[in-house]
C-alpha cells in the first residue's frame, strides 16, 4: 500500500524543538494518475520525472475528509503567492506550469479542472496553470530503501512570517515530459493553522511511498536528528539558496 507521513517541528532561535504534528498524509490522485501514464507509456519515458521535486506551502485547507472521492484534487486550498514566502527567505521559488487533470460535461466543449470527484476516464484531459512552487534541493532529500522518498522542507526564520501555514503539498516534476517541469500534486496534509513568526524555523519532514510494509524504518524520517542538531547549533547548512 502506497502511503506518507509528515512530522511538522518548530525550532526555536533559542534551540528548543516542539513537535506539532506527527501523522500521515493523504496521497492524491495525482500520483496514481502519473502511475498508470508510465505504465501505458504515454507519460515522460523518465524516471526522474515521476519523483517528488517541489512543494507548496498554503493557508487554506481543502476539507477533503469524509468525502467518498477525496483523493481527487490537484491543488492546495490558498497556496503561497511569490511574496508570502518573504523577500529574504532560504527557500527557492519558482513559477511553473502546474499540471491537473480537468474533465467535461458538455462533450468536450469546456474542461474543468477535477475537485473531490472522479470523471469516465475518456471524459479527463491533462492541462495546467501557472503557480510559485518551492524546489526540494538536492541535498535536502534522502532515500533509505528502494520502495520509499524522503525529503527535509525548511521554512526558515525569514520565510512565511506573518501567514497562517495550514496546508503543504508535495509535487512530482513533470509526469507529462513536457519541456520545462510541470509539476502535479501527489501528497497532501492539511492541519491546525500555525501562525509563522521570526521566531522559529519549521522544519518538515516528509515521507511517501510504499510504507511499513518491509521496512519498519520507512515509518519516520530517518534523517531529522541530524538536522535538528545543525538548527540546534544556529546553521542551517547547507544553505537552500535564495531566488
Amino acid at each position: 500500500m502506497i502511503s506518507g507521513h509528515i512530522t511538522i517541528c518548530k525550532i526555536y532561535n533559542d534551540g528548543a524543538k516542539e513537535t506539532v504534528l506527527d501523522k500521515a498524509n493523504l496521497i492524491t490522485a495525482g500520483l496514481g494518475s502519473s502511475l498508470s501514464d508510465l505504465f501505458q507509456g504515454k507519460g515522460s519515458r523518465y524516471v526522474e520525472d515521476y519523483t517528488p521535486g517541489y512543494f507548496q506551502v498554503g493557508t487554506g485547507t481543502i476539507g477533503y475528509t469524509g468525502v467518498e472521492a477525496s483523493a481527487f484534487f490537484y491543488q492546495l486550498s490558498s497556496p503561497f503567492s511569490w511574496e508570502a514566502y518573504g523577500e529574504d527567505t532560504e527557500v527557492e521559488v519558482e513559477k511553473r506550469y502546474r499540471c491537473f487533470n480537468a474533465s467535461t460535461a458538455d462533450g468536450g466543449i469546456s474542461y474543468s479542472e477535477l475537485l473531490l470527484t472522479s470523471a469516465v476516464y475518456s471524459s479527463v484531459i491533462s492541462s495546467g496553470v501557472d503557480g510559485y512552487f518551492g524546489v526540494l534541493s538536492p541535498n535536502r532529500k534522502t532515500k533509505f530503501f528502494m520502495d520509499s522518498f524522503e525529503s527535509e522542507i525548511v521554512l526558515d526564520e525569514k520565510t512565511g512570517n506573518g501567514e497562517s501555514i495550514s496546508e503543504l503539498g508535495l509535487f512530482i516534476n513533470n509526469p507529462r515530459g513536457l519541456a520545462e517541469d510541470s509539476p502535479l500534486l501527489v501528497a497532501y496534509k492539511e492541519f491546525t493553522a500555525i501562525p509563522k513568526t521570526s521566531s522559529f524555523t519549521i522544519v518538515i519532514y516528509w515521507t511517501i511511498g510504499f510504507l511499513g510494509v518491509s521496512n519498519t524504518g520507512d515509518n519516520v524520517f530517518t534523517g531529522g536528528a541530524r538536522e535538528v542538531d545543525t538548527i540546534r547549533r544556529g546553521a542551517l547548512a547547507p544553505r537552500i539558496g535564495s531566488y
